[in-house]
């Protein structure tokens, strides 16, 4: 009779904790979902980055066989599709976006994975609602850049070494796919350190999860061979002019975004997330401190896989010494580390003692990350949406219908030959560092008719919203260029054209730009000999020129295009970048 009162309450007992692991498991898969919806609106909605645009542009350059870098390049193969589907560059990155979304998704059931292997399956959905519900991945983790491709196939590759039993085509895949990353993108080294102490704790630490030398020689041996293969092939499909480009170009990385001797390179992003996901940032840190003290006395984990789930945060430490961990840095790097928030939850106790306790800690958590959810994933791609950007450039469409040389930022204008330099925080330390005045000879020698100033140091008549920041200033030669040549035209669009004030009834003046312009005035005048009217039009080729009027004291436009498209009123007064 007792035993059956024991038993009886042993199945009370099972019951009650199934049905709280119902309940959670319900939970965190509506938030989920929530996350997921919320990141398909944050894909059509969210404003553009001027690194999105860029990325694009480099599709453009192979499909016009204009490419030269052969590494961080690699993605070109898989997008060229992009260039078929409209006209509209922010379109292309709309789509561009839903197949970084569905590798998104693809990293967080990864995560799941992983996590199933070391905790319940409530915790494994805890590590993946965590990584979703971080601001920053919530709005950037499937932006169109290196990041979501890498981060798939670097915690993929995680996946597949920490499958129960390795076998030689896992060991193969595995191998591949981290060559694959590395190819994408540079940064995917920063995961090395993380796959050495997994495969120390693997080789070394006793447990039933165990890797033979073969298996291992096989994923560096695939790794290799398929990266020589792959750069092989990339290569082989640009146009490649010096061969040493590559070997400098991981010198250049390495030199700029590691060995600067800086602490917190970008601190102020990650003290800004510290407030934004102080949740998410505390969950990490108990889960971390859990871990640890499994190293030393395992109770809810083993210790080789409390030396596995360590070494996940690996990643994160980048944040000390990168120079560039933006915000969009922040969904690759925590990956991995989003599983350790998985032990933090792991870890509550649901016994009838600390029920209540438990109870208000995971509700709080979920609520808070709901609420994480909901503003950035849909409040602020509402305000901060890509309207603007997309009016731009049916502007700039509709007015250059077949593409021209111009010059701005980022590239923004992907289909179009850009001319000038994209105008990173990087790529203006190199401009500012050599002292040459690109935009004078890009101006000069390709002639764009031209440019859009979508960074405060190209609006040179101070049209636009965007901000004046001393960092991006250009030269004072390439500026006297840019006022000399060009007129504003509409929002950060800027044409060639001339401003003149006849103060005699002759003036001299020159252009570099050739071309049809029409006069704007209110007065008749003549250039070379020619009559025109307000309105009219007249070739002009470079070099010197004359214009004639009767009138004194006129102001006259010359404005670059045959009655060149601009509507009719001014766009809204906001900047058409926001920034991170």
């Amino acid at each position: 009779m007792a035993n059956e009162y024991v038993k009886q309450g042993v199945l009370g007992i099972e019951q009650t904790n199934n049905r709280i692991q119902l309940n959670q498991i319900s939970l965190l898969s509506a938030l989920l979902v929530l996350a997921t919806i919320a990141r398909i609106f944050v894909a059509f909605r969210y404003e553009i980055n001027w690194d999105e645009f860029f990325y694009l542009s480099l599709i453009y350059k192979f499909t016009n066989n204009d490419l030269y870098a052969s590494l961080q390049t690699f993605h070109v193969h898989f997008f060229t599709w992009l260039t078929w589907i409209t006209s509209n560059e922010v379109n292309q990155i709309i789509s561009a976006r839903l197949i970084m979304l569905l590798l998104q998704v693809g990293t967080v059931f990864i995560i799941y994975r992983i996590s199933c292997r070391y905790l319940n399956k409530p915790a494994a959905l805890f590590a993946a609602l965590s990584y979703f519900a971080v601001s920053y991945n919530i709005r950037m983790g499937a932006s169109f850049r290196a990041d979501p491709l890498a981060t798939f196939c670097l915690m993929a590759s995680l996946d597949l070494i920490l499958t129960k039993c390795i076998n030689h085509k896992r060991a193969l895949l595995a191998g591949s796919l981290i060559a694959i990353s590395m190819m994408i993108t540079i940064k995917s080294s920063l995961y090395l350190p993380t796959f050495f102490f997994i495969t120390v704790a693997l080789l070394l630490v006793s447990d039933k999860n165990k890797i033979d030398w073969q298996k291992l020689m096989m994923i560096i041996a695939a790794s290799i061979c398929t990266f020589s293969l792959l750069y092989l092939y990339h290569k082989s499909s640009i146009s490649v002019i010096d061969t040493t480009k590559a070997m400098n170009t991981i010198s250049d990385s390495f030199d700029k975004t590691i060995s600067h001797y800086q602490l917190l390179p970008r601190e102020r992003y990650l003290f800004n997330s510290f407030k934004l996901d102080i949740v998410y940032w505390l969950v990490l840190l108990y889960g971390l401190k859990t871990v640890c003290l499994n190293l030393y006395v395992p109770t809810i984990l083993s210790r080789q896989a409390s030396m596995i789930l360590l070494s996940l945060i690996l990643p994160l430490c980048s944040v000390l010494f990168y120079r560039n961990a933006f915000p969009y840095f922040y969904p690759f790097m925590l990956a991995p580390a989003s599983i350790i928030c998985g032990v933090a939850w792991h870890s509550i106790q649901w016994n009838k003692h600390r029920f209540k306790e438990s109870v208000a800690i995971a509700s709080f958590v979920m609520f808070l990350f709901g609420l994480s959810i909901i503003y950035n994933g849909f409040i602020v791609p509402h305000k901060k949406n890509l309207d603007r950007q997309r009016e731009l450039i049916e502007v700039v469409h509709r007015a250059f219908p077949k593409p021209m040389p111009y010059f701005d930022r980022c590239s923004m204008i992907a289909s179009f030959p850009q001319v000038g330099f994209f105008m990173s925080t990087w790529g203006v330390d190199d401009y500012t560092d050599n002292n040459q005045p690109i935009l004078k000879s890009a101006v000069i020698e390709q002639t764009p008719p031209f440019f859009i100033a979508n960074i405060g140091s190209l609006d040179i008549e101070q049209q636009t919203a965007t901000p004046y920041i001393k960092q991006y200033a250009i030269l004072t030669e390439d500026r006297e260029t840019l006022k000399n040549n060009y007129i504003h035209h509409w929002g950060e669009l800027y044409v060639a054209g001339k401003r003149l004030y006849l103060t005699q009834e002759t003036l001299e003046f020159s252009i570099t730009i050739p071309g049809f312009y029409t006069l704007e005035s209110s007065s008749k005048a003549a250039i070379d000999g020619t009559a025109l009217t307000p309105g009219d039009s007249i070739f002009l080729g470079p070099g010197d020129h004359v214009i004639e009027s009767e009138f004194k004291n006129e102001n006259y436009t010359l404005r670059w295009g045959d009655r060149l498209y601009r509507p009719t009123y001014q766009p809204e007064d906001r900047s058409i970048f926001s920034g991170f």
